[in-house]
């Protein structure tokens, strides 16, 4: 969601709304397209989210990931899987 509004208030921002659109002389943020800036706002925002969640469902998440990294990534335990 911070992504999004980031992205949103820097194009309003931004020559092609503030110039080409509104009229005024000069743009406040001087890029056309902020896509570096609102993806590392989207970024930093989901990594403080994700690391000060305490809930209940977080630490099961977190207990969770070991053995599905583990599967994942040498495919221990998927000898079960349905055909398709």
């Amino acid at each position: 969601m911070l992504g999004l509004l980031t992205a949103v208030v820097l194009v309003i921002l931004g020559p092609v709304v503030w110039v080409s659109v509104l009229g005024n002389a000069e743009a406040i943020f001087p890029y056309k397209h902020p896509a570096l800036f609102s993806v590392t706002v989207a970024f930093l925002s989901i990594w403080v989210f994700s690391i000060t969640d305490k809930s209940q469902r977080a630490k099961d998440e977190i207990k969770a990931f070991e053995a599905q990294s583990v599967r994942a990534e040498t495919g221990f335990g998927s000898d079960g899987a349905v055909d398709h």
